[in-house]
């Protein structure tokens, strides 16, 4: 098939399935952004019409079509409640492969940083390009009280109860950078009940940033890079602590990947476990990708049920959005900043020790509005309180 004939074929295929948009409006009351601008133009289906739009070239690849496709969150709330299940991502992903272009140098750098695990370390920093702060001001800050804790070493860590399987472990980019402690705390606790652990080395970024910013060739390197590593070893299965990774990579890893939480809980990991008391309240927050692709939210509150005394409250809908949404955040941080703000407010009024959200970003955006409890994944509160021995 020659180039031409492949993008019309592309063409036809974005076409049937933006086609099935029946434009009923059942994913308005879901979307986080119309919820808070009320505009069409910034709803699912209002999306959906602008890159059919853009395909048949009915409308320019501007500045303004790239405001509304870089503003969506990439929740994926809308699948979820789609009565004819749109694959609204792959329709958004398209639409900002065209627009690439005109991708901000903020974005850029970002991108390029993290899909180099080994480059990401420069973003250790609050950086600014163009007026934008990356990614957040108290990114320094999460760093250094991280920075006593780094990701597991690449290898083999053995079971400490009688051996259940073996599953490797994935680092992920942001995860490795700003919360090694969870990545550990997935070693420990997988370890104690009864699974060995390896880390491949050679791992690189999951690609879901690449691709929602237009880049699917940089998207499949690493994925390609990624399904080598894990190809080359006999595991049972793959787990990670990254929910937005997660959902990435349970659609398109090639490997059997599990989210640690649903991983504890289903494989009976759980069970194996035993937990000191810890007398505290925790909010509980569940990441859009946790519930909306990986439905994972279940496990997690079974997870954090497990510790004697734990007082657990969640916050916010399940499949809701904080407002960081990948990189849109870089796109409108006013609007990031209006959709944080009721969980802020519900932080502030249970003023608990402890905010566990299964997501490392999403803790950072919330920890930005809403300082002073501690932000860390459940894995990490869980580990805590492993027996010592």
């Amino acid at each position: 098939m020659s180039e031409s004939d492949a993008i019309i074929e592309e063409s036809r295929s974005l076409a049937e399935e933006a086609g099935r948009c029946v434009k009923c409006g059942l994913c308005l009351a879901e979307c986080p952004t119309y919820l808070l601008h009320r505009d069409e133009s910034v709803s699912p289906r209002g999306r959906i019409a602008l890159v059919e739009a853009l395909t048949a070239g009915r409308v320019e690849a501007g500045a303004t079509a790239h405001k509304l496709l870089a503003g969506c969150l990439l929740c994926r709330r809308c699948e979820r409640v789609c009565p004819s299940g749109v694959a609204f991502e792959r329709i958004l992903d398209e639409g900002r492969r065209r627009l690439r272009s005109r991708l901000p140098l903020s974005a850029r750098l970002v991108v390029a940083a993290l899909s180099r695990r080994s480059v990401a370390k420069r973003l250790a920093g609050p950086v600014r390009v163009g007026g934008a702060l990356l990614p957040s001001s108290n990114l320094a800050a999460r760093l250094a009280r991280r920075g006593a804790c780094p990701p597991p070493a690449p290898g083999v860590h053995p079971a400490r109860s009688a051996k259940r399987g073996r599953v490797g472990l994935f680092l992920g980019c942001t995860a490795a950078l700003l919360d090694g402690e969870a990545l550990d705390a997935a070693v420990r606790l997988l370890n104690r009940a009864g699974f060995e652990v390896e880390v491949p080395p050679g791992q690189e970024c999951c690609g879901a940033l690449a691709l929602h910013a237009g880049m699917p060739e940089l998207a499949e390197r690493l994925q390609a890079a990624n399904r080598k590593v894990f190809a080359a070893r006999r595991l049972d299965a793959v787990v990670g602590v990254s929910s937005g990774c997660g959902a990435h990579l349970a659609e398109r890893g090639d490997f059997p990947y599990w989210e640690i939480g649903a991983f504890l809980v289903e494989r009976g990991a759980l069970e194996a476990l035993s937990f000191e008391p810890l007398e505290e309240r925790v909010a509980l927050h569940h990441p859009c990708t946790l519930e909306n692709v990986l439905n994972g939210s279940d496990a997690v509150a079974r997870l954090l049920a497990a510790v004697p005394g734990l007082e657990t409250v969640e916050i916010g809908r399940r499949g809701g959005c904080c407002g960081a949404g990948g990189l849109a955040f870089l796109a409108d941080g006013d609007q990031s900043r209006s959709i944080a703000a009721p969980l802020a407010e519900e932080i502030r009024r249970l003023a608990p020790r402890f905010v566990a959200t299964a997501n490392a970003a999403c803790g950072l955006h919330l920890e930005r509005w809403a300082p002073g409890a501690e932000y860390l994944h459940p894995v990490s509160l869980l580990a805590r309180q492993l027996p010592r021995g």
